[in-house]
């Protein structure tokens, strides 16, 4: 049990600093979002984290074994079989999103109802089904460390290797997101 609610506290952890990497490279390698985020919006400030949380894989893909026979869609699961649920490939589904492969935060602009469709957590209702149940933390603390990247401190971001593989999980940038000469705003 011990270890258990260890791991509990822990995976929240990784889940928040892959998300506030991939927030950080987001507003790096989206400049054209900085003086919106300069303002504090918070409106804009939501819009950008969902867009992060979108575009960027916290996780491409999630598994799980079929416990129980059944047929979803005329497709037979079988007991006992490893499925994989292509959460990267949802995110990016052009049937679902327009141009998915574009970075736009304005997407989130209208509230949609979302609860299958974008799913960098989990799906479904969090109180029936299964979503992340630290979702809503997960967004303010990317919400609060987009306020303290823009408005609290200066950096720069050296020369690095910035790509990240859809074969890893969790996926971070291959040098992380190095930062240097950080400084407190005046």
């Amino acid at each position: 049990m011990a270890a258990k609610e260890l791991i509990n506290v822990i995976r929240p952890i990784v889940a928040i600093s892959t998300y506030i990497t991939f927030t950080a490279l987001a507003m790096y390698e989206h400049p054209e979002c900085h003086e919106e985020l300069m303002h504090g919006d918070n409106n804009y400030f939501e819009m950008f984290v969902q867009e992060v949380r979108r575009y960027y894989p916290f996780t491409p893909f999630l598994g799980a074994r079929v416990h129980k026979d059944f047929v979803w869609n005329q497709y037979e699961f079988k007991k006992g079989v490893l499925v994989l649920l292509d959460v990267y490939g949802m995110n990016h589904d052009s049937q679902i999103w327009s141009d998915p492969d574009e970075f736009r935060p304005g997407r989130f602009k209208e509230q949609k109802d979302r609860t299958f469709s974008f799913i960098p957590q989990g799906g479904g209702d969090p109180g029936k089904g299964h979503r992340c149940p630290g979702e809503g933390i997960t967004i303010e603390m990317m919400k609060a460390s987009i306020n303290f990247l823009v408005n609290k401190v200066d950096f720069e971001v050296p020369e690095q290797d910035l790509t990240y593989s859809l074969s890893r999980i969790p996926t971070l940038p291959e040098s992380g997101f190095i930062m240097k000469n950080i400084r407190k705003k005046l």
